[in-house]
């Protein structure tokens, strides 16, 4: 109990903040990398199913007088496959969720440097000085990250929905600064009872 601080130093509420943006983009990318790749299943398994069962099945009526009919059907199910297939390679979902996915876990690993540093803060091993230095590194990481995550947008119903998820979490797994906070507050209240309290 001795390593609370007294207050909690603006540096350790910065580097906290930092570490809770980079969650929230991480839930961020994560969930359009879902909607992405589903998105390139839902388009490439029917191209897929639909040229095995036209291959099959013209290879094997080859010599056979088809009707009218099937012969619309197949050029049909031909242009949906060759639609399908533009779709998916005009809008590239399969580039387009491996990037959010590569974007998510970098910012994954920001946060979790954030919580190391806040950690090592904490236990007394790290002081303000050089972690004002890793700050200024994570920084400019977080601001390289953002300039590649242009290319990867992420729709406002996926971040709102990335924005729940990130508040639910820090419900049930308060980050250590929090926990600090809860403690230095028990602390000062146990304080008070004791002060209150006749001898």
């Amino acid at each position: 109990m001795s390593n609370i601080p007294h207050t909690i130093p603006n540096t350790i509420e910065v580097l906290d903040k930092l570490r809770w943006n980079a969650h929230l983009c991480k839930h961020s990318h994560f969930r359009a990398s879902m909607k992405g790749r589903n998105l390139h299943v839902l388009c490439g398994v029917p191209i897929v199913v639909i040229n095995l069962f036209l291959g099959s099945l013209f290879f094997s009526l080859i010599n056979a007088e088809l009707p009218d009919w099937t012969k619309w059907a197949g050029a049909a199910l031909a242009l949906l496959t060759a639609l399908l297939g533009g779709v998916q390679t005009f809008f590239n979902f399969k580039k387009n969720y491996e990037g959010h996915r590569e974007i998510g876990n970098e910012y994954l690993a920001i946060a979790r440097e954030c919580e190391r540093l806040i950690a090592l803060y904490f236990d007394g091993i790290l002081d303000l000085e050089h972690l004002s230095t890793k700050i200024a590194e994570l920084n400019a990481r977080y601001s390289d990250i953002n300039q590649r995550a242009e290319e990867y947008i992420v729709s406002d119903k996926v971040y709102r929905e990335a924005l729940r998820v990130q508040n639910l979490k820090a419900e049930r797994e308060p980050s250590l600064v929090e926990q600090m906070r809860h403690r230095k507050a028990q602390r000062e209240a146990n304080k008070v009872a004791t002060s209150a309290t006749p001898a």
